[in-house]
């Protein structure tokens, strides 16, 4: 009985694989110059890259942003320099998936603000308006560079977005 429990155990821990969880992350850790040299990326759009100064002079990370038929795509990802110092390399750390949103919505990325300080890191959808400040914030997250991980956001207080589209 005992041997029996020590099988049934191991091929529980063992021999259950979460296919989705993996399926998700497997671009995490991959490298690239241009996004479309990924495969499982060739067939989304480019709508945003967004630079993540933080405290640093040269940046080290950014946020892009694609999009395909189904989904949009938000990709946390570092900087750094090849071998020569001369040309980005990037690579994924964190990806958010965000299924295509419903007409009066979008993502904004870069634009929102906490307690009156801009925060590029924060990713929100929002209600479109025709307006300069955004009334409604549905769903927000934070690139964290620190943790290297795209994070919700679940406390809106102080967190204002601005209107990227605006003009007077």
């Amino acid at each position: 009985m005992k041997y029996f429990l020590i099988i049934f155990t191991s091929l529980i821990l063992f021999g259950c694989d979460d296919k989705t969880n993996n399926n998700n992350h497997s671009i995490i850790g991959k490298e690239f110059r241009r996004f479309n040299e990924i495969e499982s990326l060739l067939n989304y759009t480019k709508i945003s890259d967004t630079v993540i100064y933080g405290n640093s002079f040269e940046p080290k990370h950014r946020i892009l942003h694609l999009r395909d038929k189904r989904n949009n795509l938000i990709l946390l990802k570092s900087i750094t320099l090849d071998s020569r110092n001369e040309d980005k390399i990037y690579k994924i750390l964190d990806t958010l998936i965000i299924p295509n949103l419903n007409k009066p919505e979008f993502i904004t990325i870069g634009y929102c603000q906490l307690n009156e300080e801009n925060d590029e890191n924060l990713i929100a959808i929002v209600d479109k308006t025709d307006s300069l400040k955004i009334q409604n914030i549905r769903k927000l997250w934070r690139a964290n560079i620190v943790t290297n991980k795209i994070e919700a956001v679940n406390n809106l207080n102080g967190i204002n977005c601005f209107n990227e589209w605006f003009s007077e």
